[in-house]
This record gives structure tokens, C-alpha cells and sequence, in this order.
């Protein structure tokens, strides 16, 4: 006798060992996925910072084109002198310069960068400045910033772009090493907040031979981008990147205050044609101050002599 059409063979159920790899395989792809996670964000963090410096770097040829020159630093004060003594930064000054509440949109091809911008902030938090990266000191610091401008290849800084006391353009520059082989501006982490010895924070010393005692540590490493000074808005390329002990000369002239980031791959530096990149922190010493400085004076042509 035939079976019934409506009659089905009863299905096999999944074995113990058929649940054991399913779960093993789900786990495996979970992880992965979790895995993941932290590399993708962080991959984000790094191109907006690259971001933040490529807008500062169109700030920065934006004010060539508009005055003729970079920012100028005056000469730095000591640090137990007030700090509305100091010269204006070049943050402030190009913000001045080119009637920019931000750097943010500014475009060197636009006739007129200043007319998409704000009233100049006094103060205050300034978007672009901040490294999304350095998240655990968002918030700390009333007008911090990330990101600083060059001095030198030494820790006196008189080679640099924003050497203090030194006016320059980027046609001089452009003689000397070229705007893409020297630095502009790079990241430095902020202080932590607390006067003890970290690498996000820094020591006072009389010289920069000295190493600085416990009580002569601060916390407010770019707590403001307000004043040019070396404590908050200016960087070395004297020694190489991610420095463990940061030292400030307390007549605030010299400094081995460089760039220091909490990316996994190194350190982003902007370069004076308007291009960032990421810089290990392996790199070679003689290369890292060679980018931060503008290069020797080239010797004047000879004068031809005169054919009779």
C-alpha cells in the first residue's frame, strides 16, 4: 500500500556537534566585526585630522596671497611674565588676517577667502583645532588646540618657518628647501591638567641641558591657541616625534616642546604647500630637522662678466 501524498518523512534536528559549530563560526564573525571597529574609527580620526591641517594649510596660503608674507612671531616672553604679554599666534593671526571665525571652507583659490566667515572669535573653542584623536582632553581647556606651528630644527627655533622674530614668505622658502619639504604646522596632544611629569605635559628648566625637577611640571600644554609661545602654540622639530620628556626654557626661548599624537602610525604634519601626511615617529633625526627648517641661504648668482 502506497503512503498517503500528505504524509512527510520526519526531518533530522540539528546534532549537538552541528550547534557547537554554528555558534563557533557566529563568535568568529563577531569578533572580527568587534575587531574591526576600533581600526575603522580610528581611520576616520586620522583623515579628519589630515583635514584639520590641509584647512589650516589653506589658511596659510590664503594669508600669503592676501599680505604677502606668513605670519609673523614676535619675540617670545619668559614664562613667569603674564600671558596677554605675548605676541599673537599664528593661529590668531591668520584668523585676524583673514576676518575667519575658523579655518574651516577656506579656499586660496577664492577671490575672497573672508567672505563665507564670522566675526573673529576672542576666544573660546575654534572648530578645526582640535584633533579628534585626543578625545580624552575635549573639553579640559577653554581655547585649546592641537595643532602648532613650526619654529626650527633646533630648540632655540631660528630656522623655521615661524621662527620667532623672523619675517618670511613662501617665495623664500620655496628658493631655499621648497614649501613641500618643510613643515608648517604638526598635532601635539594637549596636558593632561595635572603639574606632574608626563609626555603629554611639560617640564620648566633653566637650560635645555638640565632635566626638570618633579615640582617644575605643567599640565597646560596648548591650553590656549591665543598667544605665540612654546608652551601652547609652537613646536621643534629638534627632537623626533612622541617625545617622553618635554622641556620648556623658562625664559621661553627655546624648547624640545614637538609633535607628539595618539594615532597608531605616527604623527600628522603639514607641510608649507598646503599638503598633510603622517610621519612615524622612526623617522630619521637628520630628516625630521631637516623638515623643519626652511634650509640655508642660497648663495647670490655671480655676477657675469661682461663680454668685450
Amino acid at each position: 500500500m502506497r503512503p498517503h501524498p500528505s504524509a512527510r518523512r520526519p526531518r533530522a534536528g540539528l546534532s549537538p556537534a552541528d550547534v557547537v559549530v554554528a555558534l563557533a563560526v557566529a563568535f568568529v564573525v563577531i569578533l572580527f566585526v568587534l575587531m574591526a571597529l576600533p581600526r575603522t574609527r580610528e581611520t576616520a580620526r586620522l583623515a579628519s585630522c589630515r583635514r584639520n591641517l590641509a584647512q589650516i594649510g589653506q589658511a596659510v596660503l590664503s594669508y600669503q596671497a592676501t599680505t604677502g608674507g606668513l605670519p609673523f612671531v614676535g619675540p617670545l616672553i619668559p614664562v613667569d611674565r603674564p600671558i596677554d604679554e605675548a605676541p599673537p599666534s599664528p593661529h590668531r593671526a591668520m584668523l585676524d588676517g583673514l576676518g575667519a571665525a575658523d579655518f574651516l571652507g577656506i579656499d586660496v583659490l577664492k577671490k575672497d577667502a573672508r567672505s563665507s566667515h564670522a566675526t573673529v572669535p576672542v576666544g573660546g573653542v575654534v572648530p578645526g583645532f582640535l584633533c579628534p584623536s585626543d578625545a580624552a582632553a575635549f573639553g579640559r581647556f577653554g581655547a585649546p588646540t592641537s595643532y602648532r606651528a613650526c619654529v626650527g630644527s633646533d630648540f632655540a627655533g631660528t630656522d623655521g618657518p615661524f621662527a620667532p622674530g623672523r619675517a618670511m614668505d613662501l617665495h623664500e622658502i620655496e628658493r631655499r628647501d621648497g614649501a613641500a619639504f618643510t613643515a608648517a604646522f604638526a598635532e601635539r596632544l594637549l596636558g593632561d591638567g595635572r603639574d606632574e611629569p608626563s609626555w603629554l605635559n611639560y617640564g620648566l628648566v633653566g637650560s635645555m641641558a638640565e632635566a626638570p625637577p618633579p615640582d617644575a611640571w605643567r599640565g597646560d600644554a596648548g591650553s590656549t591657541w591665543l598667544p605665540a609661545d612654546l608652551r601652547y602654540t609652537l613646536y621643534a622639530h629638534a627632537e623626533t616625534p612622541n617625545i617622553v620628556a618635554p622641556r620648556v626654557a623658562r625664559d621661553g626661548r627655546s624648547s624640545s616642546m614637538g609633535a607628539t599624537s595618539a594615532h597608531v602610525g605616527g604623527v600628522n604634519v603639514l607641510m608649507l604647500d598646503g599638503s598633510a601626511r603622517l610621519v612615524a615617529p622612526t623617522i630619521d633625526a637628520d630628516v625630521w630637522r631637516a623638515m623643519g627648517s626652511i634650509g640655508p641661504e642660497l648663495a647670490a648668482d655671480p655676477t657675469p662678466t661682461p663680454r668685450n
